[in-house]
């Protein structure tokens, strides 16, 4: 019984310390800083929470077709990465046409590769997401049509197009979005005669895997460190996590 219980005091040690090693290593990889210590405190059981979660699932899935690990998000818990309320998405109906048109195209296809993907952005907490993607769409747009990549202002639109605003239609009354350096910061009001105009992931391309696993190419706003640096691949052709469920196109 004495051995027994020895044992299980290192093994609790060992475990404690690696926890403690993790976690000053993630704070100095990130550059993490906290308001308080209780703030501290919270955020390193957030984090040894999300720890446990990813050894957990790599034990239960070693053949999963995708790899979780730790990044700048690990002291969040999910709930404060998804879009508040507000942000939610209102659903239109669409009047695309009942015909198709059927034409051969490629096995894979990126738009990363083409020049007209702006760098990926860190949304931070209370971003609005729909004004990134939206932004983002047709600053693609453009750049598709004008061989210029140009770097929209997701704050002016976040100003002038809040939710439940429809934002394309709303941008559309505005005369197009604005360059990120005329308009880089949200004021909380919409400013007019700010910028110049010119003009929740954003699809950038599609592919399939060794294996013949379909996928779309997407393009999140959490972020480099988030995914393969800032982009998912997500399953293709079966509406997966719902992402045939709304879809905007600009043309």
């Amino acid at each position: 019984m004495h051995i027994k219980l020895i044992i299980f005091s290192v093994l609790l040690v060992v475990v404690s310390g690696s926890s403690s090693i993790d976690w000053h290593k993630f704070k100095r990889d990130y550059n993490k800083h906290y308001k308080s210590a209780a703030e501290e405190v919270e955020r390193k059981q957030i984090f040894l929470e999300n720890v446990n979660q990813i050894r957990t699932f790599k034990r239960l899935h070693p053949n999963a077709t995708f790899t979780i690990g730790i990044n700048h998000l690990a002291d969040r818990r999910i709930e404060e990465l998804v879009s508040s309320s507000k942000h939610y998405i209102k659903l239109h109906s669409g009047n695309m046409e009942n015909s198709l048109e059927s034409f051969d195209v490629p096995d894979s296809f990126d738009w990363r590769t083409k020049g007209v993907i702006s760098p990926v952005q860190n949304q931070g907490v209370l971003a609005d997401v729909e004004a990134i993607v939206t932004v983002e769409v047709i600053e693609s747009l453009h750049a598709i049509q004008t061989e210029q990549l140009v770097e929209g202002s997701v704050a002016r639109v976040a100003d002038c197009c809040p939710q439940p605003v429809d934002p394309f239609q709303c941008i559309k009354k505005l005369g197009g979005i604005c360059r990120a350096a005329d308009y880089p910061t949200p004021t909380g009001q919409c400013i007019p005669n700010q910028c110049t105009p010119f003009a929740h992931l954003q699809l950038v391309g599609y592919g399939k895997t060794a294996s013949g696993d379909l996928f779309w190419i997407c393009k999140n706003s959490w972020g480099v460190n988030w995914g393969e640096k800032g982009y998912i691949r997500i399953l293709r052709g079966q509406n997966t996590c719902g992402i045939a469920s709304y879809v905007v196109q600009v043309a």
